[in-house]
Formats: structure tokens, C-alpha cells, sequence
């Protein structure tokens, strides 16, 4: 047997061998190529962000992101070529691709149908990522749960409340998102005082021991910009209440609203001052 009979007895294994190899080197240069897009366009697009808000994105969460991103994109992309090269494959073996692409769009309809909720999960997870709504480690309030991100998949994004219990959050049931950590943060304290206290004395009080905490050796890094007394938020013929409000980096302001609480206190304490009912906070998980 010569090579030429050779080749035309085994053509069809030699195409098939081809296919499997052209996919594999294919998928791999396509998943090495998505991560590099991906790690630069995010890189460019939260540059502008970082730079206003004082390196408030951490490294950390554009790495987490980029890798999320790209993941979704290897799955589409092994889909996609697994797919491909097996019609290819059928081909070469002589099956009618007309027919069998029939038969699949019509399984295809019926499985679709009765799995329009899968497909509402799917896509609305791939909104999710890329729209960059929430990431790992970020605290959310979606609705019927509230928590920690640990996982956010296609399908399911879990949540770890403030108790410990895990949450299984599937995605096309998230109507909307309210994300504590991204970005930058705000404690937020609203302090009640008898109406016969003095507003001047009071503001000084909470002034200094804001600024103090400011300048932490520990917290201080936390802190965004000045400090702010937002003044007096609600009076009565009983009461008065003064607002005072932080800026912080992302998941820091509960670390920073508990201390600011005890100084505070310790403060007030001193000078014979007394709130009316307890600091009421604004924030959940504090």
C-alpha cells in the first residue's frame, strides 16, 4: 500500500484528527486573547475612576472582575468551538447536517420552552458581570436577602448574611441591587439630644472627636476626605437630632461607625451629656 492509497483509505480519521487539533489550539489562543481584552479594558475603564476617587477601587477587585469576566468568556467560547467541531466532525462521517440541525432546533425549542427561567438566569448572571453590579466580597441587598457575595455564577450568585447562613440567589429573580461596598462607603450617625443641650457645644464635641478619628493611626486610612456635620436633621419642642457623616473606602464603614460611636460616647460621657434613645444608624450590618 502505497502513501497516496494510504491517505485516501484514512482521509476521513486524518480531517477528524485536524478538527481536534485546529479546536484545541484554537480554544486556547481564543481563551488566552478574551483575558488579555478583558484585563485591559478594565483596566482602562476603572483608571479614570480610581484616579477621582483616590484609589478607592482596590487591585483586588478589578482582578476578581477581570477573572469573572473571563471565565464567562472561556465558557462561551469551549461551547462554541466544542459545537462547531463536533458538526464538523458529524460531516466527515457522512451524518446529514440538514436533518440533524432540524431535529436539534426543534428539541431545541421545546427544551427552551419549558426552561425559560434557566435562560432568564443565565443572562440576567451575564448582566450581572459584566455590568459590574456586584463582585466577591462586596456586601448587597437584593431583596430577600441581604449579605456578602461568596460566588457569583451564571445561574445562582450566593450570599452569606450577617448570621452565616448561605444564600442561594438565583439571578433572574434579582429586580434590583443595592451594593453597600462598591467604590466608596458612608457612616452615617444621627445623635438625638434633649432640646436644652447647646447646639454649639455639641457640634464642637462631635467636630473634634470626628477629626480625631480621622487621623487614626489604624482607621484613619479609612477615612475619604474631611469629615462633615450635616447639621441638624430633625428638632422638636423635645428633641433635637445633628447628622454627622463619614466618607470611607468600600466595606469600611462599620469598622468606622462602631468606633465612632464609642468615642463619642466616651465624649458626651465626659461633658454630662446624654443622648436621648440610642444612635440610630443608617446603614445595615453595623
Amino acid at each position: 500500500m502505497d502513501f497516496q492509497q494510504f491517505l485516501q483509505d484514512w482521509e476521513p480519521l486524518v480531517r477528524i484528527a485536524f478538527i481536534v487539533v485546529g479546536a484545541i489550539v484554537l480554544a486556547i489562543v481564543l481563551r488566552v486573547g478574551s483575558r488579555r481584552l478583558v484585563n485591559a479594558i478594565i483596566q482602562g475603564v476603572n483608571t479614570h475612576a480610581r484616579e477621582i476617587a483616590d484609589k478607592v477601587v482596590e487591585e483586588q477587585r478589578i482582578l476578581q472582575r477581570t477573572k469573572t469576566i473571563a471565565n464567562v468568556l472561556d465558557n462561551f467560547i469551549l461551547w462554541g468551538i466544542s459545537i462547531t467541531s463536533i458538526v464538523m466532525i458529524l460531516s466527515e462521517l457522512g451524518v446529514d447536517i440538514g436533518a440533524l440541525i432540524a431535529v436539534t432546533s426543534i428539541l431545541g425549542a421545546a427544551i427552551g420552552f419549558g426552561a425559560q427561567s434557566l435562560v432568564k438566569d443565565i443572562l440576567s448572571g451575564i448582566f450581572i458581570v459584566f455590568e459590574d453590579q456586584y463582585g466577591i466580597g462586596d456586601w448587597v441587598d437584593v431583596g430577600e436577602a441581604n449579605g456578602e457575595v461568596e460566588k457569583v455564577g451564571l445561574r445562582i450568585t450566593e450570599l452569606r448574611d450577617v448570621h452565616g447562613t448561605l444564600w442561594f440567589v438565583r439571578n433572574g429573580e434579582i429586580q434590583r441591587v443595592g451594593n453597600y461596598t462598591q467604590d466608596w462607603a458612608r457612616a452615617l450617625l444621627d445623635l438625638p439630644f434633649s432640646y436644652e443641650n447647646d447646639i454649639d457645644k455639641v457640634n464642637g464635641i462631635i467636630t473634634t472627636v470626628a477629626h480625631d478619628l480621622a487621623t487614626d493611626s489604624q482607621l484613619g486610612s479609612a477615612i475619604l476626605g474631611e469629615p462633615e456635620i450635616w447639621g441638624m436633621d430633625y428638632v422638636s419642642g423635645e428633641q433635637f437630632v445633628i447628622r454627622v457623616a463619614l466618607t470611607t473606602k468600600p466595606s469600611k464603614q462599620w469598622a468606622v461607625t462602631r468606633e465612632l460611636r464609642s468615642r463619642l460616647k466616651t465624649a458626651f460621657d465626659k461633658e454630662g451629656i446624654a443622648l436621648q434613645k440610642a444612635t440610630r444608624i443608617n446603614l445595615s450590618n453595623s
